[in-house]
């Protein structure tokens, strides 16, 4: 039994700009690498938005389409939690590729998001709070998909599904929500902790974290997927490589991914040296590397009182064509220290405008003491439906 997995490809990910072509390498080698499996699993966000660029949406179509042309060892035996009219006979066709929604993925219950809509065209099966079971020569394999929810929702929601192991079948749990104490957004404080994970499962999958971790849990295993592509750079994902899973019912095994554009993180001291130390650093990371790497740089220091955060624009200039570099300011003593910390906290969470407008939206709706869903209303919000909105509200459409 072989079984790959990956998680968190964010294709379309900075679609236009120096890294737009870094998530569909990823996830074109992440599939390459899955090509002798039995079947595929993704935990989630296999896109960067819950509404793709038409471009981004057949491209990354495009690529799925090449496994349905491989031979895979797994055989379809039947869905449980879902109707089996809505499994594609397309997408058992070659080898079968599981994928649950991630929170970049997620629409509201009544619209199709981009997995579903793969679902629809026969690329993959889609799984939330539903079981799809397989053979691999002889070997029952249950896969148990949740796919995200808001975070306040997660626990009640799994509890509600409340999935139980298939007897004598090997069985796999997919989940992509913040698990205490693995934690991605502390601002979404999460209401599921490790301990309330159903019993008796052969591996439990994490999504949504982009690092990687394995861990025995209940005398099992647990495993982080982590991501195929850095989106937020993090300092772990600098520490870490990417890529693919396997499970052999077993034991978990690692293969990295190679098409890696390289992460550099470095911390710079305010000094009256500090651009000419910057530069320096700078030289010779590029000096050593043969593509263009990402370095991340943190000035750190004590601003003195009427100084003002000096400018690195230059050196930014200087490499442009040599590195993608980011220097972020973490200076105490800064004014406006709320407003930067906003600016940093959206650049690194690399928030779209749909979710920054559905996070303000949230925080309006609990200091107006409003029971309203914000997830209910957000989309028909986007789509400019407000006359359906307001006939809600006042009690003419449930």
């Amino acid at each position: 039994m072989k079984i790959a997995i990956f998680s968190d490809c964010h294709m379309g990910f900075d679609y236009g700009g120096p890294r737009g072509e870094d998530s569909f390498s990823a996830f074109e080698e992440a599939l390459e690498k899955s090509k002798d499996a039995d079947m595929i699993l993704v935990a989630g966000d296999l896109f960067d938005m819950r509404v793709p660029r038409q471009e981004v949406f057949a491209r990354g179509a495009r690529i799925l389409s090449r496994v349905r042309e491989w031979d895979g060892g797994a055989k379809f035996e039947s869905i449980i939690g879902k109707k089996a009219e809505d499994v594609s006979p397309l997408s058992l066709k070659g080898k079968p590729m599981v994928v649950i929604s991630g929170n970049h993925d997620r629409r509201s219950p009544h619209l199709t998001n981009p997995v579903q809509a793969l679902e629809h065209a026969g690329l993959l099966l889609h799984l939330h709070c539903s079981t799809a079971v397989f053979d691999i020569e002889g070997r029952k394999v249950a896969v148990h998909g949740m796919s995200a929810v808001p975070e306040r929702y997660a626990k009640e929601v799994l509890l509600s599904w409340n999935p139980k192991p298939l007897e004598g079948a090997v069985n796999i749990f997919l989940i992509h929500q913040n698990i205490d104490p693995y934690i991605f957004n502390p601002l979404e404080p999460p209401s599921l902790k490790l301990e309330d994970l159903p019993i008796g499962f052969d591996l439990y999958v994490m999504g949504h974290l982009h690092w990687n971790d394995t861990q025995r849990f209940r005398g099992k295993n647990l495993l982080v997927a982590g991501s195929t592509t850095p989106t937020g750079l993090h300092k772990i994902e600098a520490e870490q490589k990417k890529g693919v899973f396997f499970f052999n019912g077993e034991y978990l095994d690692f293969s990295p991914l190679i098409k890696q554009r390289k992460i550099f993180w470095e911390d710079a001291y305010l000094s009256p040296t500090i651009k000419e130390d910057m530069d320096r650093t700078i030289g010779k990371i590029v000096s050593a590397e043969t593509g263009k790497p990402i370095i991340v740089i943190k000035v750190k220091g004590k601003l003195p009182i009427g100084a003002h955060v000096p400018s690195f624009r230059d050196i930014e200039l200087k490499y442009d064509e040599k590195a993608l570099l980011y220097i972020y300011t973490n200076l105490e003593g800064q004014e406006f220290e709320s407003q930067l910390d906003l600016i940093k906290s959206l650049r690194e969470q690399r928030l779209s405008p749909e979710e920054y407008g559905l996070q303000l939206l949230k925080e309006n709706l609990m200091q107006a003491k409003c029971g309203i869903k914000v997830e209910d209303i957000f989309e028909l919000l986007v789509e400019g439906q407000t006359e359906e909105i307001y006939s809600g509200i006042v009690g003419g459409n449930k």
